[in-house]
């Protein structure tokens, strides 16, 4: 899906990362827990082949994993993002996101979506997610139209018709909290 290529900034590189190479770098520190359930979650969905990762040399500092949807419109779903311990504060996570975002640029994505974790929706926000409501996991959702190189750019708007029929999806996916309302006449629209 994403182009296999290395792309270096400053003293990192942007590159594949396979699954060995990312359990090899977990740590038993507490603050690395969720590195394995970002395995156990790649595994379940076998979406290895999407794994990119910052390195300095030889040290994974953090990876990501993204997936474009098979159907129309094509949206750029970020579905894991660890940055290793020793590795947070330096902006590895950042870099992942804004690498992510050129490649859904790059590959003619329309839409950009995350669903994240409440304690992660601080990170995304520094980032320019901007989030729409909340799931019944708990977790928030950020989806926007792709407008450009930066997440502040997007398009938020709850009045667009995928996003008003993403966010107010019943099941898995929509939202049982809703943080911006749609103009009455979109959601009368879509509840037709």
């Amino acid at each position: 899906m994403i182009n296999q290529e290395e792309q270096r900034s400053g003293n990192t590189t942007v590159s594949k990362v396979s699954r060995d190479v990312f359990v090899k770098h977990i740590t038993d520190k507490k603050e690395d827990r969720f590195a394995k359930t970002f395995v156990a979650k790649a595994d379940m969905q076998d979406i290895w082949d999407n794994c990119y990762g910052v390195f300095k040399e030889d040290v994974l500092l953090g990876s990501i994993i993204t997936t474009i949807s098979k159907t129309k419109p094509k949206t750029m779903n970020l579905q894991l993002l660890h940055t290793f311990h020793s590795s947070r504060g330096l902006g590895v996570g950042k870099t992942l996101c804004n690498w992510a975002l050129e490649k859904a640029v790059e590959s003619g994505v329309e839409y950009f979506r995350v669903s994240a974790e409440p304690d992660a929706v601080v990170f995304y926000e520094k980032c320019g997610f901007k989030f729409l409501g909340k799931q019944k996991s708990g977790s928030q959702l950020s989806l926007f139209r792709v407008n450009g190189n930066r997440f502040e750019d997007g398009d938020y708007d709850i009045n667009d018709p995928f996003i008003l029929k993403s966010v107010y999806r019943k099941g898995k996916g929509g939202c049982v909290e809703v943080f911006v309302k749609p103009v009455s006449s979109s959601l009368e629209n879509f509840l037709c």
